[in-house]
């Protein structure tokens, strides 16, 4: 008896010493499981499956090749959006050689002009000088009859003055006719350069709607290319396939779910504590978990985060004490831990695994 009695005290020296050290700081609950990020599968185009590669329980990496569907209309829509693509640029290019074309007769219809203006001076110059001479002979005419008339100039000069009188006179008329010939001219070639000019003008606003066909047309066989990629579904992540819901020859719908992947390799836990445990509990500190699946594996983990409200607040109808009797109920408060990478390279933290964790709250020495 004596000996059981020392046993007995020096277990429960040992029990109380652990409990001091470290079973005061432990914080537990069973409510816990193992989650993962699983992504669905599913297509952005429409059609038949031609080739399912992967099956259940498969393991993938990221860009793996999943499934494939049928892809002839992708092809035909490709070679349309290319051949629209080619007659477009070929009507860009031609409306630029035009465009060349129309400036070439712009440049030539400014130049006519210019020469027509220089032209006018030129015959303005003619019809002053005819107009001077015209008025010169018309004066010696004038002091030839006076002259005349005193006796002092022949009758026969005053034939001639007249004579000269009248040329002069024709000279200047025609000179004068010239200029008014010559701006009719200049109204004509002022009249072709305005409609070089608007030609200009929509031979410009021609180019720029071709480019704009171009670019529309690019952008068609660039979402035909993209389409033709959509018709190869590859894995977005590293992961196990699992829920396989498609087979060969099923006509499938854009956002329709094929299959989904699994990362166990990027498991984790979520343990939802009561709201009296979380007090001293903070990102960084060490977790003990014990799954229900694997009672011999001892998996080490860290707290991760704590949600920044209760499950009650996500959940459907959310609770409201605010009318009605009143009970109170302890709150849960999910708490995200990281699982070690040596547990996860097993590859045994299947999601919704049942988990016992164990938090150590103990504050850490200086």
């Amino acid at each position: 008896m004596i000996g059981v009695g020392v046993v007995l005290a020096v277990v429960l020296a040992w029990k109380g010493v652990e409990w001091w050290t470290t079973g005061r700081f432990e914080v537990e609950t069973d409510n816990a499981y193992v989650r993962a990020d699983i992504t669905l599968v599913a297509p952005k185009v429409q059609g038949y499956v031609e080739n399912v590669v992967v099956s259940d329980n498969q393991a993938v990496k990221a860009g793996d090749l999943l499934l494939r569907l049928e892809g002839a209309d992708a092809a035909a829509s490709m070679e349309e959006a290319r051949a629209t693509l080619a007659a477009s640029e070929a009507e860009a290019a031609r409306a630029r050689a035009q465009l060349a074309s129309l400036k070439s007769t712009a440049a030539g219809a400014a130049a006519s002009l210019t020469a027509e203006n220089d032209r006018l001076s030129e015959l303005n110059a003619g019809a002053d000088a005819a107009s001077a001479n015209a008025r010169l002979a018309q004066d010696e005419l004038a002091r030839d009859r006076q002259l005349a008339e005193r006796g002092f100039f022949p009758k026969a000069g005053i034939d001639t003055a007249t004579a000269r009188f009248d040329a002069a006179s024709a000279s200047a008329e025609q000179a004068n006719a010239a200029v008014v010939s010559q701006n009719s001219r200049i109204a004509v070639s002022r009249t072709a350069l305005a409609r070089a000019n608007e030609d200009l003008s929509a031979a410009e606003a021609a180019i720029a709607s071709a480019d704009a066909q171009v670019a529309a047309a690019r952008a068609r066989v660039d979402a035909a290319a993209l389409n033709s990629g959509r018709f190869e579904i590859r894995a977005p992540v590293d992961g196990i396939v699992t829920n396989r819901t498609v087979s060969q020859g099923q006509l499938v719908n854009p956002g329709q779910q094929t299959m989904a992947i699994v990362p166990v390799q990027n498991s984790y836990v979520i343990a939802n504590f009561k709201e009296t445990q979380v007090g001293k509990m903070k990102p960084g500190q060490p977790v003990e978990l014990s799954i229900d699946a694997y009672p011999d594996m001892k998996v080490h983990g860290t707290v991760d985060s704590l949600a920044p409200a209760s499950g009650g607040q996500f959940s459907l109808i959310p609770m409201d004490t605010a009318t009605g009797n009143f009970t109170k109920i302890v709150q849960r408060v999910p708490v995200r831990i990281s699982i070690a990478d040596e547990a996860l390279a097993t590859g045994l933290m299947r999601p919704g695994l049942s988990v016992e964790a164990t938090v150590s709250v103990k504050p850490a020495r200086n």
